[in-house]
């Protein structure tokens, strides 16, 4: 094989693989969109462990994240996808999600009112909210 044609199959090569890379990057924060709309900064900023309430309905919950769902595990139901969580009987909810300044906080045996009151002394970091 002469020079042109190696240089010409690389090139062909690196080009293929970035064109299949942007396109299924794109298909997948299409579906990202597709499936929680305006709660995509949701998705994007939250992380496994981090807190979302609803302060309407005093309720909380623990969010459990993979790379294409975030479920939210509260103390008497089992995992419930973000998007239902938030839209409550057909309704959309304020909701809010924190994150521990320090990883020290067990948040897993704790009550709506101790977890207000750790968001107001400040051991909790707003991330995003609607």
């Amino acid at each position: 094989m002469n020079k042109r044609l190696k240089y010409g199959l690389l090139i062909f090569g690196l080009g293929t693989i970035l064109i299949v890379g942007l396109v299924s990057f794109g298909l997948y924060s299409m579906e990202i969109e597709d499936h929680y709309g305006e709660l995509e900064d949701f998705f994007y900023k939250s992380k496994s462990g981090d807190v979302i309430i609803n302060r309407k309905a005093s309720e909380f919950g623990i969010i459990e994240k993979n790379w294409k769902r975030i479920s939210v595990k509260t103390k008497d139901n089992s995992p419930t996808d973000l998007y239902n969580w938030i839209r409550l009987n057909g309704l959309e909810h304020s909701n809010e999600i924190y994150r521990t300044k320090n990883n020290k906080t067990d948040l897993k045996n704790i009550t709506y009112p101790e977890l207000v009151q750790l968001i107001e002394s400040s051991e909790l970091k707003l991330i995003t909210g609607n």
